[in-house]
């Protein structure tokens, strides 16, 4: 694990996703701040300009956006000598949360700056990089009418009635989990293991297991899904462990089919939507990428 900090005195490259939720604010209070070379870059020139910073070697990359914008970060940095720091600049920021990197921008540049590296896990779906979450089912159908919707109204309510939407017309899809055929809505696969309580659902635990967490919901149709949901927002997914009703385990590898065959399948990678040809491998990356990231302390 490389833990040296930053040796350079020239400017850093600061990226910024224009798109982002705090793109401008960012830009406003950073822009004039001599460490860093401040580039407002789309997502085809975002990739172009980190791959060029990893060929010339530099240290670290600062990226400004979500996860999504992180996680294309991470597609051009996995693998390479440069480190990505992180100012988040999302609407959830929710790897930037896992790591305890500050939501304020002159703490997250402090520490981008003078921070050190560390090693994080990802995980892989064929060849696609994901750093928090994946999924299939459900909750593709979910983003793309919250998308729609957002459209018209805020974020946060497009994303309630896109949930109700969803959970009222839910269908289901016979999947080949591994070897097992399961009848399910929603596959959900995390790094490292998550929370299945309320109000912390889906958070990655503090002492949680490494490696994919594979949650998946067994369900013979709409009505038993709808029952089981609000069940789950009473009790937690928890209890549902105990029964037969969830699938939920810690894997480094996962194959994932669809018995219906189908040559592409729409794939949630860290709340984007992709098309990623069928089967689905999934695999655990422990060292996957480097991140300047706060100190541990002893």
């Amino acid at each position: 694990m490389n833990t040296s900090r930053l040796t350079t005195n020239e400017p850093i490259p600061l990226l910024i996703n224009p798109g982002s939720g705090s793109a401008a604010r960012v830009r406003a209070e950073l822009a004039e701040d001599p460490r860093v070379e401040v580039r407002c870059l789309e997502a085809k020139n975002l990739g172009r300009a980190l791959r060029q910073s990893a060929k010339e070697g530099c240290e670290r990359v600062i990226v400004c956006g979500g996860d999504g914008t992180l996680a294309l970060a991470a597609t051009h940095l996995a693998g390479t000598d440069t480190a990505l720091a992180v100012i988040p600049g999302g609407t959830l920021n929710h790897f930037a949360a896992r790591h305890q990197i500050p939501s304020d921008p002159a703490a997250a540049l402090t520490l981008a700056l003078t921070g050190a590296p560390r090693s994080v896990p990802v995980g892989y779906v064929n060849d696609r990089l994901f750093i928090n979450t994946s999924s299939v089912g459900a909750y593709v159908t979910f983003v793309r009418t919250r998308e729609y919707l957002e459209q018209r109204m805020s974020y946060h309510l497009a994303s309630v009635l896109a949930g109700l939407r969803r959970l009222l017309r839910m269908r289901n899809a016979r999947v080949i989990l591994g070897n097992e055929q399961v009848r399910t809505p929603l596959v959900f696969v995390g790094v490292d293991e998550r929370d299945l309580q309320f109000p912390v659902l889906g958070d990655r635990k503090a002492t949680g297991r490494a490696g994919l967490h594979v949650i998946a919901i067994r369900s013979e149709g709409p009505w038993e899904t709808v029952k089981l949901a609000f069940n789950a927002m009473i009790r937690g997914i928890d209890p549902l462990t105990k029964s037969h009703h969830l699938e939920s385990f810690i894997t480094d590898n996962l194959a994932l089919a669809y018995r219906r065959r189908r040559s592409r399948i729409i794939v949630a990678l860290d709340g984007e939507l992709v098309r990623v040809r069928a089967p689905l491998h999934y695999r655990y990356i422990n060292d996957g990428m480097r991140v300047v990231l706060p100190v541990i302390p002893e």
